[in-house]
C-alpha cells in the first residue's frame, strides 16, 4: 500500500462521471486521490468498478465496485492534463468519464 500525502483528494464515480471535473494542485506537492466506486457489481458496464488515470503522469488507479482505491504521486510539470476512466461507461469517448487536472508552479 502506497504511503498517504499530506493532501488526500477524494473523488466518488459513478455511471453518471467524476465527482468532481477540475483539480487544482502544485507542482512537487504529493498528493494522493481516494476514489471510490458508487456503483454496485450488477452495473452492466464495467462490473462497477471505475478507473482515474493520468498518462502524463504515468498514474492510474481503479475503485472495485462499492469501495475505495487509492494513488499517491507528486506531479512534476506544470500544465492542464486530462483524467479519465476508460473502464465503464463508454470510456474516454464520454465527456462525464473525464475531467481536467491543473498542476500550477
Amino acid at each position: 500500500m502506497q504511503p498517504v500525502s499530506d493532501r488526500v483528494i477524494d473523488i466518488e464515480a459513478n455511471m453518471g462521471g467524476f465527482s468532481m471535473q477540475v483539480i487544482r494542485v502544485k507542482t512537487g506537492e504529493s498528493i494522493t486521490i481516494r476514489l471510490t466506486s458508487l456503483d454496485n457489481q450488477f452495473h452492466a458496464d464495467g462490473g462497477g468498478q471505475h478507473q482515474w488515470a493520468v498518462d502524463e503522469f504515468n498514474v492510474s488507479v481503479i475503485a472495485q465496485p462499492k469501495s475505495s482505491s487509492m494513488v499517491t504521486f507528486v506531479p512534476t510539470t506544470p500544465g492542464t492534463y486530462t483524467f479519465y476512466s476508460d473502464i465503464c461507461c463508454g470510456g474516454r469517448a464520454n465527456p462525464a468519464m473525464q475531467g481536467t487536472l491543473i498542476v500550477e508552479a
